[in-house]
């Protein structure tokens, strides 16, 4: 990760002289050299050629420093509640006594004055580690009785959101309504976390600490009162949910959100924030909503929202039939807001509102309906109707539209048939008719498909009706647009609360190991953890070990998760399902078994069940409708855990399982084969073309096929040891070889043992050239070991005395590589340079580039920065000109690596932009940490248009879910470090164009 460089000059100021930020841009056009803005002194106690630190602090989210562009430790909890208060003084002094009184809690002891003074000493050193035991350094001087903490505006995320928040109010007050509310924004943005969450509760409600989040509101309350009143509430929405959801007893607050809502047109949520405020003033202050809240609510019933609207009183007897809730049940937080917005849709909407709740046979799906419908029952004054259609009954009964039609009629007081001449259109226009102008709940539950519930839907507006199916009800959602929502497995939590709310906390966590284990094998299937449940509170003698070692057996995992009643059974429940396919279909969900997952591609089933790619989709298609298969993405499935163990019993009666096993080697085989030459690299040995009834993988690209090595790496190696399971050692080694793309680590350090027999039997192949290339990659793959050298010198004797020169050149790059892991540089050098003499040699430019990097990285790491560069672009002349945009990404990073260390920061700020137009990676991540360091390398260099336009590109990747994949490129500190380095640019830029 790139660090923060603060080069040259510090220009520093008074904290009063607010001129000098107006005039800051000015200074900047005239010294380059000026890297940061100040408006505080900061006088240096220090020897003028002492070298000096620069620390930055956050405290939104959580208290954090980085000194020099790297995180800090600072220290245990008390030595943190110091710096937090001190921080939160905004530079002001803070005394003694009230640090005291914000570090203990009860009666501090004796020694509370030395022990602060003593965390104040080492809060210093943190800052400026080499400032001497006595010297106060820059930042924490004493002030009277206590300390002040004195920074730049820039060099604190509170600083800046107060000085944000000024220039707002400024902006404001001059009638420069847009200015203010966009200079709002970008503070609530920055403070978009409470203050300090790290610390103790206890130490959070000192009166500095109380004042920041009263600050947050405040901020939250004028921002959202300008943008209402001139037009622009849905700027301001989203900041103002995050606030007001930290502070849910703030009547000002909640009153402003309903405002908010009622101007972006979303009433119902207004109503909602309402009675959701009421409630919790009543259940925890045993108050009434204030005057505000309540005005609040007349100006949104004044806008034409009339909860009454069309009730009247029933003409038939009020159905109530929603069955009683689960026993044990766990909110499903992820689908509560989701289900929450269709309910409002059903009052606003024109015509009915249908959600069907779709999954696999015991994920819940009734449980959760019920559940709902029973929290939103009081919504329906007419009544609530509840149906099972039996649409996968082990019996095969089938309700019946006639059947279902008579029944609905009959609760609504309605003959089931008015003639024997009526037909089911007839009943179903007379249902109609019955539900028009009333607004009525439906439960229609275990539906089998669209046909079955279409003549069972009302017309009225108001109505809500809840479908539960294992069929995704695809026709019903094109034609009378219902809501699908896929009703997906239990989260790790969300199981263990489950067991809980079924055993009780005593019983369920008496072994903690034991329930976690469990929880895995049950893998968050509702139906599968209350079979466990239950027969735990059957045998109160029976410990949860037993039941682990009961499921934890592959042969016997359904068996433990079995019942007397088949309605309550995993294996019969996963049966119905199973038994409604055609047999095409069925054939198709046994061979899924046979592929070793998680992910399944659509080429690798077209393989397993040898039909071809159009057929594969088709059948795949019915096993998602049925909910017997998860499409995660387009092409690429996903089955249950306990659905594959289902598929693994009908899987071992099934004759053609060889077949099976024999085309997915075969399938494994040629795509790797394939990735790996779309890498420019030749595939050693020499094999058949694909039998005709294996669709192997294509790759148009270098990315698609890096892709592809990363989604199907588990799977691969599970396939080789099938092939050795088979006897097929040549295809074995094989995919060895190309199991990963040239110069990762292509063999995961588990494997070792299995890749090592590997090596054992190779030579019985008697293919040299194959054994030398399987020593190369093992030596490359195992390099912590002191048998990669070995391993490496033996296979560059044998491509030496066949005259390899390819396979010579890859090896003393590994060589190369593994010296410089092991600190010695002389010897990378060397070996970097003989394999850049031997890849001269081949003529191959590819394998060139590749050389020239590692040699690139051996210079680097030698500090001979300007030879490594010189080679560098070299490398990376390569790379563009024959189109190697797998090696892009990683000279950008050495190239812009290299000119920061060198102070050619234009240098840097270009390769990040030119690694952002050119840099292909399989995510967003990669390119989230190139536009972050855009964003403060230009900053730093002076260059606002190119830091704004890093801040731009960095803040739209984030949006299209660039977090996560930065955290899994980087880790989580560094993403959050690059996440806060662009908002601290941001918030700069916004001050700067605030000053000028």
């Amino acid at each position: 990760m790139f660090v923060d460089r603060l080069d040259g000059q510090r220009e520093m100021g008074d904290a009063g002289d607010r001129g000098r930020v107006a005039g800051w841009a000015e200074k900047r056009s005239r010294h380059p050299s000026i890297t940061r803005m100040s408006i505080v002194t900061m006088p240096d106690r220090r020897h003028p050629d002492a070298p000096q630190s620069h620390c930055e602090f956050k405290v939104f989210g959580g208290l954090g420093c980085r000194r020099d562009g790297s995180e800090v430790d600072l220290g245990p909890v008390r030595q943190r509640i110091v710096l937090a208060k001190l921080l939160a003084a905004g530079g002001d002094a803070v005394s003694l006594e009230n640090i005291i009184d914000g570090v203990w809690d009860e009666q501090p002891p004796a020694s509370a004055a030395n022990q602060i003074h003593r965390h104040v000493g080492q809060i210093r050193r943190i800052f400026e580690p080499d400032l001497d035991v006595r010297e106060t350094g820059r930042y924490l001087l004493p002030a009277g009785t206590g300390y002040r903490l004195v920074l730049a505006t820039e060099d604190s995320d509170l600083a800046m959101y107060r000085e944000l928040v000024r220039r707002a109010r400024e902006a404001l007050a001059g009638g420069d309504v847009v200015a203010g509310v966009r200079a709002y924004l970008t503070a609530l943005e920055l403070g978009r976390s409470p203050a300090f969450t790290d610390l103790p509760t206890s130490a959070l409600s000192s009166p500095e600490f109380v004042a920041i989040e009263r600050e947050r509101v405040a901020v939250a309350l004028a921002a959202s009162e300008a943008a209402i009143a001139h037009g622009m509430a849905g700027t301001v929405l989203t900041p103002l949910l995050s606030v007001a959801a930290a502070a849910p007893l703030d009547e000002a607050l909640q009153a402003c959100l309903m405002r908010a809502y009622v101007a972006t047109g979303h009433r119902a949520e207004g109503v909602r924030v309402f009675e959701r405020t009421r409630q919790r003033l009543a259940e925890e202050l045993g108050v009434d909503p204030g005057p505000e809240l309540r005005e609040a609510y007349r100006e949104l019933l004044a806008s034409g929202w009339t909860p009454q609207e069309e009730l009247r009183a029933p003409e038939a007897p009020r159905p109530a039939q929603l069955p009683p809730q689960v026993a044990g049940f766990v909110r499903r937080n992820d689908m509560a807001a989701v289900l929450d917005d269709q309910l409002s849709d059903a009052f606003s909407d024109a015509t009915i509102v249908i959600t069907v709740l779709g999954g696999m046979g015991g994920i819940g799906k009734t449980a959760l309906a019920v559940h709902w419908a029973h929290q939103i029952a009081s919504e329906f004054p007419d009544g609530q109707l509840f149906l099972n259609l039996r649409g996968l009954d082990p019996d095969g009964s089938v309700m019946s539209s006639e059947e279902a039609l008579a029944t609905l009629l009959a609760s609504l007081g309605e003959p089931a048939v008015s003639s024997p001449q009526e037909n089911v259109d007839a009943q179903s226009a007379r249902y109609r008719s019955r539900l028009f102008g009333r607004r009525l709940l439906i439960l229609l539950d275990n539906a089998r498909d669209s046909d079955q519930v279409r003549p069972l839907l009302p017309a009225s507006r108001g109505c809500l009706v809840i479908v539960t199916s294992r069929n995704r009800m695809t026709s019903l959602v094109t034609r009378e647009g219902a809501r699908y929502l896929q009703v997906d497995r239990l989260t790790g939590a969300e199981s263990r609360q489950l067991l809980i709310n079924r055993l009780g906390a005593r019983r369920a966590t008496m072994d903690p190991d034991s329930l976690d284990k469990v929880i895995t094998l049950c893998a968050g299937l509702p139906l599968a953890l209350a079979i466990v449940a239950a027969r735990v509170a059957l045998n109160p003698a029976l410990p949860l070990s037993t039941v682990v070692s009961d499921v934890s057996a592959p042969s016997a995992r359904l068996d433990a998760l079995s019942s007397a009643d088949s309605s309550d059974d995993v294996r019969s429940v996963f049966s119905w399902s199973y038994r409604a396919l055609d047999p095409s279909t069925a054939q198709v969900f046994r061979a899924l078994a046979a592929h070793p997952g998680p992910g399944i591609s659509l080429e690798s089933v077209a393989s397993v069940a040898g039909v071809g790619r159009m057929a594969a989709r088709k059948l795949l298609s019915e096993l998602v409708t049925a909910n017997l298969l998860d499409e995660s993405q387009p092409g690429r499935y996903v089955l249950h855990d306990l659905l594959r163990a289902y598929a693994g019993e009908l899987l071992h009666e099934d004759h053609e399982r060889p077949e099976y096993e024999r085309r997915l080697v075969m399938h494994y085989l040629h795509s790797a084969r394939a990735a790996y030459a779309r890498h420019h690299r030749q595939p050693v040995g020499t094999l058949d073309e694909p039998p005709s009834d294996v669709t192997p993988e294509s790759f148009d690209s270098v990315p698609q096929a890096a892709a592809w090595y990363a989604r199907e790496r588990a799977a691969l190696w599970a396939t080789i040891d099938l092939a050795l399971a088979h006897g097929l050692r040549r295809d074995a080694v094989a995919m060895v070889l190309a199991a990963s793309a040239p110069g990762s680590n292509s063999i995961p350090a588990r494997r070792m043992r299995t890749v090592l027999a590997i090596l054992d039997m190779v030579n019985v192949l008697g293919e040299p050239l194959m054994e030398a290339e399987l020593l190369r990659t093992v030596g490359e793959a195992f390099a912590p070991l002191p048998q990669a050298d070995e391993y490496l010198r033996r296979a560059l004797s044998i491509f030496e005395g066949a005259g390899e020169l390819t396979g010579q050149a890859e090896v003393l790059r590994n060589l190369a590589v593994l010296s410089l892991s092991r600190g010695d540089h002389d010897a990378a050098n060397a070996y970097g340079e003989r394999a850049v003499g031997l890849a001269r040699q081949t003529g191959r430019q590819e394998l060139l580039a590749v050389s020239l990097l590692t040699l690139t990285r051996a210079l680097l790491g030698s500090d001979r920065l300007e030879a490594g560069t010189r080679v560098a672009d070299e490398g990376l002349a390569i790379a563009v000109a024959k189109y190697l945009d797998h090696l892009k990404i990683y000279y950008a990073q050495l190239v812009a690596e290299s000119s920061w260390k060198l102070g050619r920061l234009e240098r840097a700020v270009q390769v990040s932009e030119w690694g952002l137009a050119e840099g292909v990676s399989e995510s967003n991540g990669p390119r989230c940490a190139v536009a972050a360091i855009l964003a403060r390398a230009a900053f730093d260099l002076g260059d606002q248009v190119r830091a704004e336009r890093g801040c731009q590109q960095f803040e739209t990747l984030i949006a299209d879910n660039g977090f996560r994949e930065l955290v899994e490129f980087s880790g989580v500190e560094e993403a959050e470090e690059y996440r806060t380095m662009v908002a601290y640019v941001r918030a700069r830029l916004s001050l700067m164009r605030g000053a000028s």
